[in-house]
């Protein structure tokens, strides 16, 4: 399987704080990986590296071959990467279409003048856009709240809505940070299964950071954990469930 992402032995500290302390992990085309820990342990770090919000001070992360450490953030989703937030980023006063609309800033063809008088090509992207989120409104069955201002939905519907923003694009990569988080048991299962269907028939390779281990166990291939920035363990996620190393870092090390 062809490794989409490739971290190697990335390092990133704050004075005198270290948040990553060299962990290593690779993710193929179509596969679902986990990146589980307690909390602290420098997984949302891990993700702010690869979508360039971070520079770690040394180590390598390549996606798609290419070493992508200190390339502005556009560049990095311009090479296919995608990202969801733990904290949820709509604009609460836009509808429901033009939050999905907005996930490709990165692409738009037209600069301020050329947006300003309305220039053909700029319009043919944003109807292309406009189509595009919409087959993706459809696909997550968020068709019906297009139109809807994201601020009087529920929070629920709002992780679908995050997760098709990052969608537009159809990027290679897809970084989710606890879409679970806030979702009732039903959610949570619609979730693993859209995931799962992302990553079969879009051939995504998916990074997931996520502390619904039932989520977690089904749908991911592998799972690594992080504590305190250190990889600790990697594998199966049932047989790293009942790695010593990961128990006592979730329970303490009396454990």
């Amino acid at each position: 399987m062809a490794k989409l992402l490739e971290v190697h032995e990335v390092r990133l500290s704050f004075g005198g704080l270290t948040a990553l302390d060299g962990p290593s992990l690779a993710v193929g085309d179509g596969e679902v990986v986990g990146l589980i820990g307690p909390n602290g342990a420098g997984k949302t770090s891990l993700f702010n590296c690869i979508s360039g919000l971070y520079r770690p001070q040394s180590g390598t992360i390549t996606v798609a071959g290419e070493r992508i450490v200190g390339l502005p953030r556009h560049r990095i989703a311009s090479l296919g990467v995608g990202r969801t937030f733990q904290n949820i980023g709509l604009l609460q006063s836009q509808t429901v279409l033009a939050n999905v609309m907005a996930g490709a800033y990165h692409a738009s063809r037209g600069g301020w003048w050329a947006t300003a008088a309305a220039a053909p090509h700029v319009r043919r992207s944003e109807d292309e856009t406009r189509a595009a989120a919409l087959a993706l409104l459809e696909e997550l069955d968020l068709a019906s709240v297009a139109g809807r201002i994201v601020g009087t939905l529920p929070f629920g519907t709002l992780k679908r809505i995050e997760l098709a923003r990052a969608l537009l694009g159809s990027p290679r990569l897809l970084l989710i940070d606890e879409p679970a988080n806030g979702l009732v048991h039903g959610e949570v299962i619609e979730l693993g299964e859209t995931l799962r269907r992302l990553a079969a028939e879009r051939g995504a390779a998916i990074l997931l950071v996520e502390h619904h281990m039932g989520l977690v166990t089904s749908v991911c291939d592998r799972v690594a954990v992080l504590d305190f920035g250190r990889l600790i363990a990697e594998g199966d996620p049932r047989e790293v469930a009942q790695d010593p190393a990961v128990i006592a870092a979730y329970l303490g090390r009396a454990a």
